[in-house]
């Protein structure tokens, strides 16, 4: 893999990560951000929620944004934890909920996936078979 993603990685990254909703019989969508947070691709898996677009969208802006898991944010983010209210601090809609990951080369964040329309359990599955194909690339 070079130091960053190429639309035909990321398209690779897409059809394993439909491989994989198909799989988990998941309707989702599914979104691969460069390092600036600007979206390289994405798609809609037939028949899901076109809400899940713009989810899907943030979660892969927020791991490359913030270069870790969205999952990573939940617990302190919550009333009364150290950093209460972080998202909705951005002008970007931040996520603090699973199915957000960064894509890393070497040490470096060099773009995000996210994947929307499943539990987090599913959208996690889907967002690492993601990661996992460009990295191979």
């Amino acid at each position: 893999m070079t130091n960053r993603i190429t639309h035909e990685a990321a398209l690779l990254g897409l059809a394993a990560g439909i491989r994989k909703a198909k799989e988990l019989n998941q309707r989702s969508t599914l979104s691969i951000v460069d390092d600036g947070g600007h979206l390289i691709a994405s798609v809609r898996v037939d028949d899901a929620a076109f809400g899940t677009i713009e989810i899907a969208h943030n979660k892969a802006y927020t791991a490359a944004a913030f270069r870790q898991s969205t999952a990573a944010w939940m617990e302190v983010v919550q009333p009364g934890a150290a950093l209460y209210g972080l998202e909705r601090s951005c002008a970007r809609p931040f996520v603090v909920f699973g199915g957000g990951i960064p894509i890393v080369d070497g040490n470096s964040v060099i773009g995000g996936v996210g994947v929307s329309g499943g539990p987090v359990e599913a959208d996690e599955a889907i967002a690492n078979s993601i990661v996992s194909a460009i990295q191979q690339q």
